[in-house]
């Protein structure tokens, strides 16, 4: 639930938004679902990366793979640390991508205001450079305007 009520208040804010998600194991207590969260992820313009300690937790390999989601969903990343000392290096790596980040923007030739999830497709076609690895986001909605009533 945390995550939602950062979400819908960061829907306001201007500029970059990024989400640090720190987690030792699985979320016991939430009213939202997993589908309804990625909604909202992928409605928000939020960056987040996922550091997910999940040595102890008894669900690892669905927490994992949330987290590994919510990441790719937004163009973050997830790490999973096994000890303390990897949690600082996983922190390390999440500074190092945030400050290496820019912005890439287009105009799609779809005009529809639809609503509708557009997939968004980033790839890198210079051959010095093959081999990179990009995060990006991978879409959005599209914006919605009600057509007009008819009588």
């Amino acid at each position: 639930d945390a995550m939602g009520v950062y979400l819908d208040g960061a829907s306001e804010d201007a500029g970059r938004k990024i989400l640090v998600l720190y987690t030792d194991g699985g979320d016991t207590h939430s009213t939202i679902s997993f589908g309804d969260l990625m909604t909202l992820i992928r409605a928000s313009d939020v960056t987040v990366y996922s550091v997910g300690f999940l040595e102890h937790s008894r669900g690892r390999i669905e927490e994992r793979a949330h987290l590994q989601q919510i990441a790719e969903a937004t163009g973050g990343q997830a790490f999973f640390p096994s000890t303390m000392k990897d949690v600082e290096a996983s922190y390390d790596k999440v500074v190092a991508q945030i400050r290496a980040q820019y912005s890439l923007a287009y105009s799609s030739t779809n005009t529809k205001q639809d609503g509708a999830w557009r997939k968004v497709e980033i790839r890198v076609t210079r051959p010095d450079l093959k081999g990179s690895k990009i995060l990006s986001r991978r879409g959005y909605f599209a914006p919605y305007q009600e057509p007009p009533k008819t009588k």
